[in-house]
This record gives C-alpha cells, sequence and structure tokens, in this order.
C-alpha cells in the first residue's frame, strides 16, 4: 500500500517537472517565425515578378500605340502594334479585341489618328497558390493620339506702357517680346529644327497650323472688318450674329458684360456694346488719347498661317495704356470659339492695308468644333503685370442727346451752352453768363463792331458798337449728342461743370481678376490649353497666371534673359505628341 502511493507520488512529481521545463520552446518559436519569414517572402517574389511583367507590357504598349498613331507611319496602325508585342516576344497578351484605331482625314489626307490597345497576363504565383492564390494579373492600357498638324492658336500678348520698360536684359521689354514671339511663330509655322529665317524655309503643310494675334492694353482693338462680322439684325446669340451698337462707329472695341467672361462666345446679350470713344485721362478741354485707339498695330490679326506676315504684325506692336488681361484672354478664347466661323470665313474676302486679306482662305471653316479631332486649340496668355483700372461710359452717356449745345457765331467761332437741369438755365461760354434758352436758338449773338473815322497819321478816332449779329444759315445752336461731345471734349472737361454727373467709371483689378480667372474657367472647360507666362511679374501676379493655365505646369516665370526659352519651350510642348492615357 504505502509502496503504491509512492510510486503515484513519484509520477506526479515527474509531470510537473515536465510541465515546468522550458527547455527547447525557442526553437519551436523560431520555426513558426521562420515559416512567415518564408511565407512573407515569397509572396514579395510574387508581386515583384507579377509587378516586372505590368511594367514590361505598360511600356511595351506605350511604345506601340505612339509607333502606330505616328501620321507618318506607313503601316497598318493594327499590324504595327502586335509587331512591337511579338518583337517583346509577349504576342499573346495583347488583347487583339482591345486595338482600336479612329481616324479623320482631309483631301484625301489623314490628318489625325487616335490608337489604343491593352494587354494582360496572369502570372502563376510560385507561393501564394499555398494561400489559395494560384495567379496573379499584369494588365496595361495605353492610347496615343497625332493630330496635332491642325492647331489653332490665340498669341495673346501685353503691350500695356509698362511694356516699353527696360527688361532685365537691358532691352526693353517689349523689344524682347517681339524676338521671343517671332521664334514661336517659327516653331510652330516652319521648321523648328532649323535656325530661324535660315535657308530651310517653312515645312508645315499650309493651313494646318494657325495663330491670332491678339494685343491687348486697356481694351482690345477687334478692327473694323472683325467686329463688323459679328454684326447682324438678327440679333441671335452664340452663333456669330448680333446687334452691335453704332454710336462710336470709330471705335471698334466692345465693352463686356461680367456675364460675358462666363462664356465662349461674343456676348449673352443680342445687344453688343461698342466702346464709347472718349478720353477719360486728359486734364485739357480736348481728347488727345481714347480708350479705343485706332492704331493699326493695336488691331487684332486673326489666323495668320504664314511666319513673314506674322512676323511683320509682330514687328510693328508698340506700348501704351493699362493692363486688361481678362479682355485679352475673352478675346483669346473667342476666336477659338466655333461660334466665329462664319465671322472667320468672311474675313477671307476683305481687304487689309496693304492689299494682304484679314484672314488667309487656308482657314475657311475654321474654328473647328471643340470635339473635333482635326484640331486642338491653344492660348499662349503673357503678361507683365497685374490688372489695372478699364474705364468705361455709363450707359446713360453712350448715346442720346446731352446737356451740351454747340453755337457758331459770325466768326466762325464755336460757343456751347450747358445745361443746369436744377435751374433751368443755360450757361453760355460766349459770354460767361446764364441764359433761359441755349444761345443761336430764338435769339442773336451780341458781339462788339468797331466803327473808326479818319486816319491814323491825321489822328483817327474809332468806336466800339455792341450790335446783335445775324444768324447765319448752320449757325442756329444745336443739341450736341454723347458722341459728339466725347469726339471734342475729354470727360474732365465735362466733369468741370459742377452740376454735371461724372460720365465715367471703372472696373479696377479685383473685378477684373474674377473675370480672368472666369473666362480661364471657361476656356479650360471646353479643353482649350492655356499656356500662361509672367514677364517678370510680382507674386501675386504669378499666382493669378498660375491659376489660369490648364495646369501649374502650363505657367512660365520668365524675364528678359529667358524669355525666348521660355516660348521655345512652349512651342515644343505644343509639338510633342501626347499620351492621353
Amino acid at each position: 500500500m504505502l509502496a503504491d502511493i509512492a510510486i503515484g507520488a513519484h509520477k506526479r512529481l515527474k509531470r510537473m517537472r515536465f510541465w515546468r521545463d522550458e527547455e527547447g520552446s525557442m526553437v519551436v518559436f523560431s520555426l513558426f517565425v521562420m515559416l512567415m519569414m518564408l511565407m512573407a517572402g515569397g509572396v514579395a517574389v510574387d508581386v515583384m515578378r507579377t509587378e516586372y511583367t505590368r511594367v514590361t507590357i505598360q511600356q511595351t504598349l506605350d511604345r506601340a500605340v505612339l509607333a502606330a498613331a505616328n501620321l507618318d507611319q506607313e503601316g497598318e496602325a493594327v499590324q504595327v502594334v502586335n509587331d512591337y508585342f511579338d518583337k517583346a516576344g509577349i504576342g499573346s497578351y495583347l488583347d487583339q479585341s482591345s486595338i482600336s484605331v479612329s481616324t479623320s482625314g482631309e483631301n484625301g489626307e489623314v490628318i489625325y489618328r487616335e490608337v489604343s490597345a491593352s494587354a494582360s497576363k496572369d502570372v502563376r504565383s510560385f507561393f501564394m497558390h499555398m494561400l489559395g492564390i494560384d495567379s496573379l494579373l499584369a494588365a496595361g492600357t495605353s492610347a496615343a493620339e497625332e493630330g496635332i498638324g491642325s492647331l489653332e492658336i490665340s498669341l495673346v500678348v501685353d503691350v500695356s506702357e509698362s511694356m516699353s520698360d527696360p527688361s532685365s536684359s537691358g532691352n526693353t521689354k517689349l523689344w524682347q517680346l517681339q524676338d521671343a514671339a517671332k521664334d514661336f511663330a517659327w516653331h510652330m509655322l516652319c521648321n523648328p529644327h532649323a535656325e530661324r529665317n535660315s535657308a530651310s524655309n517653312c515645312s508645315v503643310t499650309p493651313g494646318t497650323v494657325s495663330i491670332s494675334l491678339v494685343p491687348y492694353a486697356e481694351q482690345v482693338v477687334a478692327g473694323e472688318a472683325l467686329l463688323n462680322g459679328f454684326n447682324d439684325d438678327t440679333g441671335v446669340v452664340g452663333n456669330g450674329e448680333y446687334d452691335i451698337t453704332d454710336e462710336h462707329l470709330s471705335s471698334h472695341c466692345v465693352t463686356f458684360d461680367e456675364e460675358d467672361f462666363n462664356t465662349p462666345f461674343l456676348s449673352v446679350s443680342e445687344e453688343v456694346k461698342r466702346t464709347g470713344q472718349f478720353d477719360p485721362w486728359s486734364t485739357d478741354d480736348s481728347p488727345s488719347e481714347f480708350v479705343c485707339l485706332t492704331d493699326d498695330w493695336r488691331t487684332i490679326r486673326p489666323f495668320v498661317g504664314h511666319h513673314s506676315n506674322l512676323n511683320h504684325l509682330i514687328n510693328n506692336l508698340r506700348a501704351g495704356g493699362n493692363t486688361s488681361i481678362d479682355v485679352g484672354m475673352k478675346w483669346g478664347t473667342l476666336l477659338l470659339d466655333p461660334s466665329a466661323r462664319d465671322v472667320i470665313a468672311g474675313l477671307a474676302t476683305e481687304d487689309r492695308v496693304g492689299g494682304a486679306t484679314a484672314t488667309e482662305p487656308d482657314f475657311t471653316g475654321r474654328p473647328f468644333d471643340y470635339d473635333s479631332k482635326k484640331s486642338m486649340k491653344v492660348v499662349v496668355l503673357m503678361s507683365d503685370g497685374e490688372n489695372t483700372d478699364q474705364h468705361y461710359l455709363k450707359d446713360a452717356y453712350r448715346a442720346d442727346l446731352s446737356p451740351v449745345w454747340r453755337y457758331v457765331d459770325n466768326s466762325n467761332k464755336e460757343h456751347y451752352s450747358i445745361y443746369n437741369a436744377d435751374t433751368g438755365q443755360y450757361y453760355f461760354t460766349g459770354t460767361d453768363s446764364w441764359q433761359d434758352e441755349p444761345y443761336g436758338l430764338g435769339a442773336a449773338y451780341a458781339y462788339a463792331t468797331v466803327k473808326c473815322k479818319g486816319s491814323w497819321h491825321r489822328g483817327k478816332t474809332c468806336t466800339y458798337v455792341t450790335e446783335e449779329g445775324i444768324v447765319k444759315d448752320g449757325s442756329i445752336a444745336v443739341q450736341m449728342t454723347y458722341h459728339e461731345v466725347w469726339a471734342d471734349f475729354t470727360t474732365e472737361w465735362y466733369k468741370s461743370w459742377d452740376w454735371l454727373d461724372a460720365p465715367e467709371s471703372q472696373w479696377n483689378y479685383t473685378t477684373k481678376n474674377a473675370r480672368l480667372d472666369n473666362i480661364c474657367d471657361v476656356a479650360k472647360v471646353n479643353e482649350i490649353i492655356v499656356f500662361t507666362v509672367g514677364y517678370e511679374v510680382t507674386s501675386a501676379t504669378s499666382t493669378i497666371l498660375r491659376d489660369c493655365a490648364s495646369t501649374p505646369g502650363h505657367y512660365y516665370d520668365a524675364d528678359g534673359l529667358n524669355l525666348a526659352e521660355v516660348f521655345e519651350s512652349i512651342a515644343s510642348a505644343i509639338n510633342q505628341l501626347r499620351l492621353t492615357q
């Protein structure tokens, strides 16, 4: 009995010792950790093999579709894609049903080609199958297009007064701009690989690349032919037909309303306001500089296709006036909008100074539709400073009769009667007196005559007699229209009569910056590519122009030393064949 008890106790003691014994436990843990490491490494190997296959597929796809989309490619696009995959040894990866080729042509010539394709491969796993994953998918998709031979470009350049200042190069900003713009025109319209104006003449096919030159200062001068092209009695909005007001026919600028910067076409209204021809700056009585200037070099030159023509126009640019980046961008966008197509076609028959046409017949049919596969639309917008004040006539002072009456006396001298609505009287400048009616309207002008007797050497005597003059035909006082007033007088002269209200106002940079932002958004929504150049600008202006660009990468800071390189870089970017996916 005691022996049995002893034996049982001994066995229990051995079991307790076994339970407490930890020798060898780390071996088990280490084996477990090693197994997990091997599994993780195996997963990494499978993922790496799959990623290598995916990169191979994507790179082959990119090369294949780029080559197949090339307009100089003589082989059939589908076969070109297949050849690239066969030579890479992965022909079985290509999904034949995914190869898509889209083309368009003109006059029997292919001017646009788009090619897309996709490929995939199930990569068998070496390790992950132990986790129930037998394979991983390596796939790629790519598309390329070429058709940039048909380009529509609006080159919108600042010609405000500050452009006459010296740049960091020592030359004026304007001179440096002209040099850079001519380089840009060469790269767009001629052989980009040849030296400018070299024996290697322009190589671009006529009618494929057009550049519209839009100089802007406080206003943009559309020019008589272009502005009249939009004019039509029907007033149908959005198709290039409007009623252009005719109270200031010597002005070929437009005063846009705020909502006009929310659309790409000319105006949201049936009636387009022709900018009043007035001088808001001069302190003298007579106007010396109008808001809408008539200098020929300021006029928009739409759809130019020849380098020599554009060179001539760029060389003629001058500097003067305030800065309206928003108005320049509005016109640059408008000239790319399909609503201007009929206007541009009509300009091909309009004569310009020197005998050249206002636009070239090759570009009849432009601007193309936004979704056209024929063309790419680009705005290149350059400014050397921020928006400044833009003056405009208030609506009540644009047309109709003014409170000013003109009277011509017997000696053909002009005098004026200015009406005061508060007193009902007229101030007559001939005698600096108030009258109950305009002088010359129902009353003769009183003037002094001289009557003399004898001769000077015998003592001639003279008397001054005030007589009433006889009103001559055509000398009756006439009430002037506001248009006539602004042709003869400045707004400062008008405001000098303190009973008259200020006839003009202005939009400041805050309003104009918002308008610029709106029209830039309109351009980008319509897939117009926007490049912007800040030419020795402040950080605030740089931010505004960067926001206007299609992406921050489409904005360029420039100075007088690198402006030409900036425009060359933009030209190269436009000319590059683009991967779209």
